[in-house]
């Protein structure tokens, strides 16, 4: 009976195969550790016995059958060769052999795997049951045999498989084959080295998340670092192991653009810095600094409140409930409604201002709008109004003008250190209209706050006052040196320390005055206040000027209220 005894897994296929885990994910893996041969090891053998038992007695040594075949007609295909003399079948070269079931060859398949762009190329090991590697003769003559031209130095191959454990028997990868790697080209660009996230919201002590509060303006002072720059890659073209040209690629980084006020370091040319202080501002892929912060819808929970160490521009509303607060100005490009404004400049309402009586505007600058509505504004210098102010309280240090076609004042408390223009001032039978010109607000607030503070200090003054005369008595003011003279030590270090304490809060006070001395000057007037009404004033309008009041009992047309310096009375004449 003619035999086969295959060393060897003759139902594999292929060296590799993909299995699917519990988890759905997808690996690769090694068909079989028993396929891999070594140069000159037996494949299979055929042996001719009378009984099928008789077949173990004649296996090799070294050598474990993986199936008894009867009747074989398999035969030598590539990498395999038949030694008549043993009656057996060897491979030629180091690699994983199978048995091709279409043409019923044995072959061994070339263990070579190389990069998809061919550049690379490597050389599968596995030790066999010799515990054996192909030697680096057998790798250059596979690679030639493939026509390879970029085949490693020996030395570095060689290296690769001594680090190789036999006794740890797993699939490796040694690199055989390297041509010139392309070099893949992409423009120059910039990642952000400040965080461009907004928070969720502010928590409070509470625990409770102020959704108002999320930061979505990042200031960025002068000279602090914004971009890093990666800069340009030209692409190189490479080469494959069989010497043909690998077309380089070119790459669209997902960075970003350097925009407006960003300059490089000085210390560092990849580092880009901010020339001015002012806050982010990021467009698509564009990053630029600002001297004043863009709000490019409404004011609301997508942008949160807004507070800037700068000018602020909002292109939409600022809706209610809601803030912005700039050191610079402020510029709404549509309304302003119920909310609280507040300016170290001008600000800039395009459309309206109306809230609900606890709607605020503060400016350090001018105020300017379409029409005030239940508000209250407040500004340093020239409030200017188009349309109206209505059942509103207005304060200007310097004058309020509503002089458009339809420029009116109805109801409300509107108060201007020099001047009021209106067209009309009042409506009958409506809230009273109250103008009022020659006061200050502001300069009468910063008295009043410097009045509590000298307030404060004289208490702590005559608080020391009482500690001296209780300790030492009336005549220590008598002759001071004389009476320190006498005293004992102790006695008179707390004394000195009570008299240094005096002296301090007694200066403290002379400054305090001084600048109260500074306030008071900024009440004399620049010009006679005036109220001017360029068409009608309505019954019941109470017209004031330097604390001296006047109510209107008959409609007026175009004129124009003064205090006479005669007897102080409030008068009118021709507006024009």
């Amino acid at each position: 009976m003619k035999l086969a005894l295959c060393y060897f897994d003759t139902a594999v296929s292929r060296m590799f195969v993909e299995k699917t885990d519990e988890k759905g994910e997808k690996t690769v893996l090694l068909s079989s550790p028993y396929n891999f041969v070594y140069r000159d090891e037996i494949v299979a053998k055929i042996i001719n016995v009378d009984d099928p038992e008789e077949a173990k007695l004649q296996i090799d040594e070294g050598y474990s059958f993986h199936v008894v075949m009867k009747n074989p007609t398999f035969k030598a295909g590539e990498g395999v060769y038949y030694d008549q003399f043993s009656s057996t079948y060897k491979a030629s070269a180091y690699g994983f052999v199978i048995l091709d079931r279409n043409t019923q060859r044995i072959r061994v398949i070339t263990p070579i795997q190389m990069s998809k762009d061919k550049v690379r190329a490597y050389y599968v090991t596995f030790p066999t049951k010799f515990l054996k590697l192909p030697s680096y003769a057998d790798i250059e003559h596979t690679l030639q045999e493939k026509k390879i031209l970029a085949i490693m130095d020996k030395e570095e191959i060689e290296d690769q498989l001594l680090k190789i454990d036999l006794n740890e028997p797993r699939v490796n990868r040694v690199m055989v084959a390297r041509g010139k790697e392309p070099v893949t080209g992409y423009d120059e660009y910039f990642i952000p080295l400040v965080k461009l996230e907004k928070k969720a919201g502010k928590v409070l002590e509470d625990g409770r998340i102020d959704f108002k509060e999320i930061d979505s303006i990042i200031e960025i002072k002068r000279g602090q670092e914004v971009l890093r720059k990666i800069p340009e890659v030209k692409p190189v073209d490479g080469m494959d192991i069989y010497g043909e040209k690998v077309d380089a690629d070119f790459e669209a980084k997902e960075g970003y653009i350097k925009g407006e006020h960003i300059v490089e370091s000085m210390g560092d040319a990849s580092i880009f810095v901010s020339d001015i202080d002012g806050c982010l501002n990021v467009e698509g892929k564009k990053i630029s600094v600002s001297p004043f912060a863009i709000i490019k819808g409404n004011v609301d929970y997508d942008s949160g409140n807004v507070d800037f160490n700068g000018s602020v521009h909002v292109l939409g509303s600022v809706l209610p409930g809601f803030s912005v607060k700039a050191k610079g100005d402020i510029i709404v490009d549509k309304n302003v409604d119920d909310a609280y404004l507040e300016a170290d400049g001008d600000v800039t309402v395009k459309h309206g201002i109306s809230g609900k009586g606890s709607m605020i505007i503060i400016a350090g600058g001018r105020v300017r709008s379409k029409y005030i509505l239940n508000s209250t504004v407040e500004a340093v210098k020239e409030i200017e109004i188009e349309d109206s102010i209505i059942n509103s309280k207005v304060f200007s240090n310097d004058r309020i003008s509503v002089t458009a076609r339809n420029g009116k004042i109805i109801g409300g408390e509107i108060i201007a250190r020099h001047e009021i223009v209106v067209n009309v001032a009042g409506v009958p039978k409506e809230n009273v209209t109250r103008l009022t010109v020659g006061e200050s607000l502001f300069v009468e607030r910063e008295l009043i706050e410097i009045r509590r503070e000298i307030d404060s200090v004289k208490i702590v003054v005559q608080d020391i006052m009482r500690k001296i005369k209780a300790s030492f008595g009336e005549g220590l003011f008598e002759d001071p040196k004389k009476f320190l003279s006498i005293l004992p030590p102790i006695k008179k270090k707390n004394c000195l320390l009570l008299l240094q304490e005096l002296t301090a809060h007694n200066r403290e006070l002379g400054e305090i005055n001084k600048k109260r001395q500074e306030v008071e000057a900024k009440l004399k007037l620049e010009r006679d206040p005036v109220v001017i009404v360029t068409e009608e004033v309505f019954p019941g309008t109470v017209i004031s000027i330097k604390k001296r009041k006047r109510r209107i009992d008959e409609k007026l047309v175009n004129v124009k209220f003064y205090e006479d310096p005669s007897d102080r009375e409030i008068r009118y004449t021709a507006a024009v």
